[in-house]
């Protein structure tokens, strides 16, 4: 069962950058892809790579499954601080795949069908690395203030500007027109 946060976008407090220890995620927008009982899972949606997808390729294979002229955009999300090294795509909920977390509108792919199979329809963009929570930490987060909570609906999914380098989540908010 899916809870409240499920489809949301959470920004971290932007006076997280004065404590050492939440310094790196100050100003992340983070949407949330699933919230249960059992915790969440998100990604950062305003942070690239550097390096471009044929270049990170070299290291993880997978990418080279993808035909870059289906995806949004060329450049690589670093999604979170947690599995760094794995790969995803994300993109509109097209169909289930083996290894897939997903909700009513999107889904987080690491399957290599997923890689293979992504149509530029999808809205698909690749990236590394998530945001996770274990049962009751994001909420409790939420109500020390680490996180400032916005709902979504398709027409904010829809446009946020994964092809533009966005640095900060007020930039993001701004270009979403939220």
């Amino acid at each position: 069962m899916s809870l409240f946060l499920t489809d949301g976008l959470i920004i971290a407090n932007p006076a997280l950058s004065d404590i050492p220890k939440f310094a790196n995620i100050a100003g992340k927008a983070i949407y949330i892809i699933e919230h249960t009982k059992a915790g969440a899972i998100g990604i950062s949606l305003n942070q690239n790579f550097s390096k471009p997808i044929d270049e990170i390729a070299e290291s993880l294979p997978v990418l080279k499954l993808l035909n870059e002229e289906n995806l949004l955009t060329n450049k690589v999300i670093s999604g979170g601080p947690l599995a760094n090294d794995i790969p995803w795509i994300f993109s509109r909920r097209t169909g289930e795949y083996d290894k897939q977390v997903s909700n009513d509108y999107l889904a987080l792919n690491f399957s290599d069908s997923a890689f293979e199979q992504s149509k530029k329809q999808d809205r698909a963009v690749c990236g590394i690395g998530s945001f996770g929570w274990g049962a009751g930490q994001l909420e409790n987060e939420l109500a020390n203030g680490l996180w400032h909570y916005f709902p979504t609906t398709e027409a904010v999914l829809d446009s946020i500007p994964f092809a533009n380098a966005v640095r900060g989540a007020a930039q993001l908010l701004l270009t979403m027109k939220y």
